[in-house]
């Protein structure tokens, strides 16, 4: 199957510009994607996030964006599931309209939440952000699935109610989670759920290590609409018309962004034990936020260069067993990123997708047809 291409939005506003600017930004970013051939949008969630990434309410903007899209699957990549933030039952009843209003085009990956100012924001106990999110998308499963149903979990609880209305897909929209331990990738593989994978900037072995789990510990899920496993991984990407351009434009805000995305990890590891594994990350975070070479080259998070460059290293996450990449098109202004939207759809995505459709040059063309004719003549 060919790799497919995900648009990835946190809605991050510029220093100085306006919240409500970008957001109108962000519908002229999703309209020219579907225009050039990505295959889905995905929105994160964040919650009184420093930095300028205002991403607070996804689920609205997915309204917004079924009426002004036609083709494109729309994402919640994520919808943190600690129940102070999002009740897993109302994830179900907004999940369901927004299916019904996009014609059957919702995806839903579910997270537990990765920082402490949204967590003490939300009064969440990060002891229990794991057990909470695992047990929320049974409900949420659960409620799809059946006509009437009931619930009876450590934080759920519910009598024999009828989600109204169901989602238009049957038996309900693709479930996934965002996943960075090896215990979370085999969970989701257990589940028969899509995965969006992240090794935290630890590098290639630590990405296949994770790849290798998910795959490994893969069950269909009878009654889900999975019928293979589905592992993407959200990419970071700088691109233009030359490695050099590229990097100049990107350098900073890539570096930028591994420095504050990754903060809160070292304060989670210290305070639950679910996220002990994060402080193993801590090394390649810092490098990552201070070395370029092994941000773009060892970090297996970034992809940065001309379209044959990226081309080049989006093809090593192929080889490792990836079905999708999300590319984090953010942290530059929207000019700029609305230029990385229409060169990857130009000259990416079709590279991955129908290769005999891009033009090549006339001599290659010329010395196959003439490799061709000399074997036809040999054969006579």
């Amino acid at each position: 199957m060919a790799l497919t291409f995900g648009f990835w939005s946190e809605q991050e506003t510029q220093v100085g510009h306006s919240y409500s600017r970008r957001l109108h930004e962000l519908v002229d970013e999703v309209r020219l994607a579907e225009k050039v051939g990505f295959d889905c949008v995905a929105l994160s969630e964040q919650h009184v996030a420093l930095g300028g990434i205002s991403s607070s309410a996804p689920e609205v903007v997915f309204g917004y964006l079924a009426a002004v899209t036609s083709r494109v699957k729309l994402r919640a990549a994520v919808t943190l599931m600690p129940q102070r933030i999002n009740h897993a039952l109302r994830s179900a009843e907004r999940l369901a309209v927004t299916d019904i209003l996009s014609n059957g085009r919702m995806e839903f990956y579910g997270g537990r939440a990765n920082t402490t100012i949204a967590m003490r924001a939300f009064n969440v106990d990060p002891n229990e952000t794991l057990a909470q999110m695992e047990e929320g998308l049974a409900l949420l499963k659960k409620s799809m699935r059946q006509d009437i149903f009931t619930f009876d979990g450590k934080y759920y609880q519910i009598p024999p109610r009828q989600l109204v209305p169901k989602p238009l897909q049957k038996p309900h929209p693709v479930i996934g989670i965002a996943a960075t331990s090896e215990r979370s990738h085999v969970w989701a593989g257990s589940q028969g759920f899509a995965v969006m994978s992240s090794n935290i900037y630890q590098g290639w072995d630590a990405q296949q290590k994770l790849i290798d789990a998910y795959h490994k510990n893969w069950k269909r899920d009878e009654e889900g609409p999975l019928q293979r496993p589905r592992i993407g991984v959200p990419l970071f990407i700088g691109i233009g018309k030359t490695d050099e351009q590229a990097k100049a434009d990107y350098a900073g805000p890539l570096m930028h962004y591994a420095k504050i995305s990754t903060d809160a990890y070292p304060r989670l590891a210290a305070i639950a034990d679910d996220y002990k594994y994060m402080g193993e990350s801590v090394p390649s975070m810092e490098r990552a936020a201070n070395d370029w070479d092994y941000l773009v080259n060892e970090s297996a998070t970034t992809v940065c260069g001309s379209p044959d460059t990226v081309i080049r290293q989006i093809e090593k996450f192929e080889a490792m067993g990836v079905d999708e990449v999300l590319l984090h098109m953010d942290s530059v202004p929207h000019e700029k990123i609305m230029e990385a939207i229409d060169m990857v759809g130009r000259y990416v995505i079709p590279h991955f997708n129908d290769r005999n459709n891009v033009v090549r040059p006339t001599e290659d063309i010329l010395g196959q047809i003439r490799q061709m004719r000399t074997q036809n003549q040999s054969a006579r």
